[in-house]
This record gives C-alpha cells, structure tokens and sequence, in this order.
C-alpha cells in the first residue's frame, strides 16, 4: 500500500519531518544538559559516601559479616596480585623507560646546553657529580632489594628476620639519599630552566617535554617507592578492595551491625541511581545521535529532491512533473515523532527519575529507530524516487 505525492509535496513532507525531529532533539539535549548537571551533582555525593564507608569498613573489619569479608578479601587477592605487577612494571619497564626518554629529550638539546655550560660550567658539573651519585645509589639499592628478596622466599622472613632488617634499614636509607639526590637534580634542572627561557620560542616545546618526562618520573618512582614498601603495599591492595567492593553492591548485604548496615544500604541506593544516571546519559546520547542521522539523511534525500525538481522546471517541455508512490511505511516511521516529543518534553520530572526515562526511551531506540527501520525508510524513499524517474529516461 502507498501514497502518491507530487515531487514538492513530498519535498513539503520532508521539510516537515525535519522539523519536527528537531523539536524532539532540541528536548532531547535540555535532557542531556539537565542528566549531566544531575550526575556531576549525584557522583560527588556518591564519591564522598564512598571514601567515608570505605574508611569506616575498613576500621570495622569484624563487625561487617562474613559476606562483605569474603568479597574484600577476594578482591584483595586480585589486588594484591595487580599491585605486584604493577611493581614490576615500575622497576623493570616503566621507570627505566621514561628515564631513557627524559635523556633523550635532554640530549636532543644538546646543542642547546653545550652553549650554556661553557657559560656555566660549575652547574654543568654539579649536575653530572648529582648523576653519577643516582646512578651508584640506584646500583646499590637494586642490590639490596634482591638481597631481601632472596632472604624473604618461603619461610625465610622469620629466619633471617634479622638481617632482612638490618638490610631494610640500608634500604630506606639509601631511598632517602636517592629523594635527596632528585631533589637537588631537580633544582638543578629548574636553574638551566630559568636560563633556558632564554632561548629562542622554538625550544620551547623541547623543554616542555622535558618538564613533563621528569614530573612523570619523579611520580613513577613514588610510586615504586611506595609499593617497595610491603606494608604499604597491602594497605593499598585492603583499601583498593574495600573501595572496589562497596562501589560495586546493588543488593542490600547483610550486615550484623545495625548502622553499618544502614549505611551500607544507602551505598546501595547510590550506586544504582548512579547506574541508572549513567544509563539515561547513554540512552540520550543514543537517541540524539539516531534523530540526527534521520535528520541529516531527510536532508541530504530533499536537496536531491530539489534538484530534480529544478531540473524538471528548467525542462518542463519534456520533462514530465514527477509523481511519487511512497510506500505507507515511510509514513508510518514518521508518525512517531509527536509520540516521542511526549515522551521527552518534561526534562524536570525526566532528570529526576533517570531509569524512568531509559526504561520509556529504550524500546524506541530498539524497536522505532531500530538500524532496520531507519534504513527500510530510506530504501523505500530512495525506490519511490527512482521508480517516479523512470518515465525521464
């Protein structure tokens, strides 16, 4: 079954639908700016719950149950598996890398500070004596730490437990030289940096880049240093967990204390509003992106349109005006647009209830905008417009 129409009355019809599609977008993005207010607002709540809980469970260990103990503790596993790689990365990888391009990127200027070092001399050497001193203490706390290590295998922590200590003691004292020496390359570095300004504006991006691989290493070795740390190390992989495990829950847990069940229950209802804010933001930023290819493929179809139109008024002596059957399933995909503006016009009442409106909108990006609906339209335009051609050829 089909509607005939003339070439301007469906160019008419298009133009129509257009608009009507963005008066439903227009309602859609008042959505979309009112959900992202919302969930900035919600999140932080929901952030700042997170961090008290979790620092609340965590000093409560025996009084949560053994449910929640059994998920930290499995999560704590994972993490304490996670964090050891990660130390890994950090010695083996991550550190000695960025410390290869930190030079590189001092050497790539090397043209640059040759000049300054004949002009200071004495800074150009108390920067290579501060590198020849990290170089040593770096050696001598690498040996240290395999020392450890090898003394620390299996039951050996009680055993040696005295000299793992007398060596940790070498260890922390040779990080703090280590700090000690950073800080000083640092400042160092900051004084060719002053003189570096200096330079001409190409240079710049150099020492940017510069600047940003030596803040990236100084953070790379806190970390390690902080991860070197078993008893650090634990307290994160404990932390990490506990966090992991409250932001997580969906379902009231039991909870053999009264108030702490209570607050974990008002985990709960935060976390699945937060989910539910999260699903509207994905169901708006879905719908939105659909209207607008609808839209700008109405478009794109109307101004071929139009230039059939131009041709056949320029050529009207033998160029018969063009009758257009267009199946009633085009029709009927553009019926939903006044349906749909109903459904999105109260974006108060929407941005309040964020699952309401992914539970309504849902089916419509399913179903009524469905890839195969959008494209049967098209198809069956783009049909009507060939076959209404036909009688030109």
């Amino acid at each position: 079954m089909s509607k005939s129409f003339s070439s301007e009355q469906l160019s008419a019809y298009l133009t129509e639908n257009i608009k009507k599609i963005g008066r439903v977008r227009k309602e859609v993005e008042e959505i979309q700016i009112g959900f992202n207010s919302s969930f900035v607002e919600w999140k932080a709540k929901h952030d700042a719950k997170l961090e008290r809980l979790t620092e609340n469970v965590m000093e409560s260990w025996e009084m949560i149950g053994p449910a929640l103990q059994q998920d930290i503790d499995t999560h704590r596993r994972e993490e304490r598996h996670r964090l050891d790689k990660r130390q890994e990365q950090l010695r083996v990888k991550l550190l000695p890398e960025a410390q290869i391009e930190a030079d590189q990127l001092l050497e790539n200027g090397r043209y640059l500070t040759e000049g300054l070092r004949e002009v200071n001399p004495q800074l150009n050497q108390r920067e290579e004596d501060l590198k020849a001193q990290r170089a040593t203490l770096e050696g001598e706390l690498t040996q240290l730490n395999e020392q450890i290590r090898h003394l620390s295998g299996c039951a050996g922590t009680v055993i040696n437990f005295g000299k793992i200590t007398k060596l940790d003691r070498q260890r922390q004292r040779i990080i703090g030289q280590l700090q000690a020496v950073h800080k000083d390359l640092k400042d160092v570095r900051e004084e060719w940096q002053i003189t570096l300004q200096e330079i001409e504006a190409e240079q710049l991006d150099l020492q940017n880049q510069w600047q940003q691989k030596t803040l990236e290493l100084a953070r790379l070795q806190d970390e390690l240093n902080y991860l070197e740390d078993d008893t650090s190390r634990e307290s994160l992989a404990y932390k990490s967990a506990t966090r992991y495990v409250l932001d997580n829950i969906k379902e009231p847990i039991p909870c053999p204390d009264q108030d702490l069940k209570g607050e974990l229950d008002q985990m709960v209802e935060l976390n699945v509003h937060s989910d539910n804010y999260q699903q509207g933001l994905g169901s708006v930023s879905g719908v939105i992106a659909l209207l607008d290819g609808v839209s700008q493929g109405l478009e794109r179809f109307s101004e071929s349109l139009q230039g059939l139109i131009d041709e056949q008024r320029m050529h009207s002596s033998y160029l018969p005006p063009l009758t257009l059957s267009v199946p009633v399933e085009v029709m009927d995909f553009h019926e939903q647009w006044e349906g749909l503006f109903q459904k999105v016009q109260d974006d108060h009442q929407i941005c309040a209830q964020p699952e309401m409106f992914f539970e309504s909108i849902q089916p419509v990006i399913d179903q009524d905008l469905s890839e195969d609906k959008i494209k049967a339209m098209f198809n069956n335009l783009g049909q009507a417009l060939n076959q209404a051609t036909e009688s030109w050829r």
